[in-house]
């Protein structure tokens, strides 16, 4: 557990604080999209669902590339 939180405290030095800043990112775009799609009464194909759950996790990873990994370089 101190290996998990010495790493998210300095996530731009390790590999395994980045990868897990990225993993909490991309869930939380997926959950909110995901629960959004699900509670709003539409008729959307599930495909264009995925679809668009996918364009959400895709903007969660390149804030996540602005947020941790642009400002370090």
């Amino acid at each position: 557990m101190n290996l998990i939180r010495e790493s998210m405290q300095m996530p731009v030095d390790n590999l395994l604080g980045m990868l897990i800043y990225a993993v909490i990112y991309m869930f939380i775009a997926g959950l909110v999209v995901s629960l959004v799609l699900r509670f709003i009464p539409n008729k959307i194909p599930y495909s264009a669902k995925s679809i668009i759950v996918f364009v959400a996790i895709l903007i969660s990873i390149l804030l996540w590339w602005q947020t941790i990994i642009k400002p370090t370089v």
